[in-house]
């Protein structure tokens, strides 16, 4: 299997990418839609993984990383029930049914 075959799944495969990284930094109120985007895709949990282990730039997983670290600037818009909900989400195991 190919090592980036999850990107097939995910919800943004064919959009822009640059709304990850520059369009993200710069428009605030994009910030949201992405965050929204990214919390209903199947392949969010890999996604913010591999951002994390390859120390990649932009959102990866509904998270703006700056090196593979979680940036402070780019994430305040985020409350705290959003951060508890996303963290929850991407770092709990869910049983199969």
């Amino acid at each position: 299997m190919h090592r980036d075959k999850w990107k097939d799944d995910a919800l943004c495969f064919e959009y822009d990418t640059n709304i990850f990284f520059d369009k993200y930094e710069e428009d605030e109120t994009l910030r949201s839609a992405v965050d929204k985007l990214c919390s209903e895709c199947p392949v969010s949990k890999t996604c913010f993984a591999v951002g994390v282990s390859t120390k990649e730039w932009g959102v990866w997983g509904g998270i703006y990383l700056e090196g593979g670290v979680i940036s402070k600037e780019f994430n305040t818009h985020k409350s705290k029930k959003d951060w508890a909900e996303t963290w929850q989400y991407l770092t709990t195991e869910t049983a199969n049914t």
